[in-house]
């Protein structure tokens, strides 16, 4: 007899181990199916000892193990796996089986398909990171080099994207000449194209390149020898839910253990990365980049006009209307940049200030208008809780009829250009035209089907834009610096440089405050400059790399989210921890914060913390280096 000890694969479990009894010894990182509560569960070994060395222990125990239902021949999980997760439970403060369960594969997960059974093979490749900073066109040239050396050594490479679009850019890039050698790993996939995917995985005749999103990429292949990370500062390589876990980082804790080469490339890496580029933890993968050359100019107009009444200011700059005019007349495309969705990010009442808020999450409401039966209806929508109400027509604090939209919404761009060129086709893409990637994906489509016309988009536009326009603008500048995150400067700067790289003749960014430093690096290219500013800048501030944020949230009334601090209080006595509330807090809806900064030089005292946090309640979100801290 044996007595087995598993780690539970259940999403934010706070469960870091169980034992039962067993006749079978199974090997340590075997899936198994384990009663839980009266439910069955996936689970993974991770401690098999005979009865006989535990005996004293189980005499003393309050408590019965329950037997092991049988399994034959399970698969068991690479060792590199988990000892990626068990080297990640040092950064997060989850346990072991929520970072396995954040690691593995939906399909793995559920049980539809089984961890594909490997050999265990160790590397020896060089693990130090490589940082390839270049405009995109140039990082697939450097990747087909890298991929032709890779199959030359008669091995393997992954390239891990950001997002599903970013997958099929991939292999329109890398795809020709090596078909038959490619292995997709897509969330657009259907069942029989990701079993059709799992399949060549076991097929080790010849090298492959795996091309797939953070989702799949800790699939072990017993010849893959290298790992490039795409875009490797995109968000979206963090997960948003527990233990919200940093694939990107998570991957290079995955290639040093698996002894892998690893490399991360994008237009404008993280400051993060840079600096540990500089320090020499990174190396340099070609030439060191001080500046990065477009084709497009970017071009900065600074408008003078002031609102009246009767006369609120022009969206669309004199400068910027001739330049969409000339490319839509040589049957070119257009893109504006919309920083906001909806006809106003917020609205409020002229008589007493009163700004319409959400109940559930107190954000300011968005004004958006839709159509249903060729009537226009407008809503109040909140981004954050999702609620959708109607919009009101008068203030509901003083009942006055005077309510202004305040800000620029992509609806309210969409309304103007329509006034100024009501022959010109429009194509507009936000989470309300395109709530799904491939309804985005068909806007798109159709958009550059036609000979010319403009697309309106928000964020979310901008992976699809990578075919290239003839003209780009920022319709409003001012209202994309308004961003509440500690990256504001970097995710700005990164914008700019997205659209010269995507852009044919010229990028208009249109202001109403003076040229800054930011905005002279972005049109001169000059990255190094860029970072030389934002690292001084985050050195002074003390943020990352300077130092980690843990950031704590709680929600509940004004009264009551203090009481549920007293058990944070009484579990963090010893740190400094900062205390405050989210700015849009109410009586009733009150958001807490509690932000924990910590020093290079405090990675000592790390682990204490982590187990400190991990014993604290589940109603505490708890994120390490998130984009907002407020």
């Amino acid at each position: 007899m044996f007595v087995i000890q598993v780690t539970p694969l259940i999403r934010g479990t706070q469960l870091e181990s169980l034992s039962y009894f067993s006749s079978t010894e199974y090997s340590i990182g075997s899936f198994l199916e384990v009663p839980i509560r009266g439910k069955n569960q996936r689970a993974i070994v991770t401690e098999v000892r005979p009865v006989s060395t535990t005996k004293t222990a189980l005499k003393a125990a309050t408590f019965s193990l329950r037997k092991l239902p049988h399994q034959a021949d399970p698969v068991v999980l690479p060792e590199t796996i988990r000892k990626t997760a068990e080297a990640l439970s040092a950064q997060y403060p989850a346990s072991i089986g929520a970072l396995l369960f954040a690691l593995l594969p939906p399909d793995v997960r559920t049980g539809s398909q089984p961890y594909p059974r490997t050999s265990l093979v160790k590397h020896d490749e060089e693990t130090t990171p490589q940082l390839l900073t270049a405009r995109i066109d140039d990082r697939y040239v450097a990747y087909q080099g890298f991929i032709r050396s890779t199959f030359a050594h008669r091995g393997s490479i992954m390239i891990v994207v950001p997002t599903a679009v970013e997958v099929d850019n991939a292999v329109k890039q890398l795809s020709q000449g090596i078909e038959d050698r490619l292995i997709i790993f897509s969330p657009h996939q259907t069942k029989k194209q990701r079993e059709s995917a799992y399949l060549k995985l076991t097929d080790v005749a010849t090298a492959k390149l795996i091309i797939t999103t953070p989702s799949h990429a800790y699939l072990e292949r017993a010849d893959l020898i290298a790992i490039i990370i795409e875009q490797a500062a995109s968000a979206h390589y963090v997960a948003r839910q527990r233990p919200y876990l940093d694939h990107k980082e998570a991957l290079i804790t995955y290639a040093k253990i698996s002894g892998r080469s690893i490399l991360l490339g994008d237009t404008v890496p993280r400051t993060e990365d840079e600096v540990q580029r500089r320090n020499e933890t990174f190396l340099t993968y070609g030439e060191e980049v001080k500046r990065i050359a477009f084709t497009a100019p970017l071009i900065i107009i600074t408008q003078r006009d002031k609102p009246k009444p009767e006369a609120p200011f022009q969206l669309f700059s004199k400068e910027l209307l001739v330049s969409v005019e000339r490319a839509l007349e040589a049957r070119g495309h257009v893109f504006f940049y919309a920083a906001r969705r909806g006809l106003a990010p917020v609205v409020a009442c002229i008589d007493c200030g009163y700004i319409f808020r959400c109940p559930d999450s107190n954000t300011p409401f968005s004004l958006i208008r839709t159509v249903k039966n060729g009537a226009e209806e407008r809503w109040f929508v909140s981004s954050t809780s999702g609620r959708r109400v109607r919009a009101a027509d008068v203030c509901g604090h003083c009942g006055s009829w005077r309510l202004r939209e305040r800000g620029i919404g992509i609806q309210q761009v969409y309304d103007e250009w329509r006034q100024i060129m009501p022959g010109s086709d429009v194509t507009i893409i936000d989470n309300i035209t395109a709530p799904t990637t491939k309804q985005a994906a068909k806007l798109v489509r159709e958009f550059y089907a036609k000979r010319s016309g403009v697309l309106i988009g928000t964020q979310i536009a901008l992976p699809f834009i990578s075919a290239g326009v003839d003209v780009s603008a920022i319709i409003s500048l001012d209202a994309a610096r308004t961003i509440p995150t500690w990256r504001a400067d970097e995710s700005l700067f990164r914008l700019l440089m997205k659209l010269r790289e995507c852009t044919a003749r010229e990028v208009i960014v249109q202001t109403r405050t003076e040229t800054d430093t930011l905005l002279i690096h972005a049109t001169r290219g000059a990255i190094e400059r860029f970072y030389d500013d934002e690292i001084a800048l985050r050195k002074m501030l003390q943020y990352p790399p300077f130092c980690t944020f843990i950031l704590l949230t709680w929600l509940g009334t004004s009264t009551s989210v203090l009481e549920l601090e007293k058990p944070i209080l009484s579990a963090l006595t010893g740190y400094e921890v900062q205390y405050y509330n989210s700015p849009n807090s109410t009586k009733e809806k009150a958001q807490r914060h509690g932000l924990i900064r910590i020093s290079p030089n405090g990675q000592t005292g790390h682990a204490p913390l982590l187990a400190k946090l991990r014993s604290l309640p589940p109603y505490v979100k708890i994120e390490i280096n998130p984009e907002r801290i407020v």
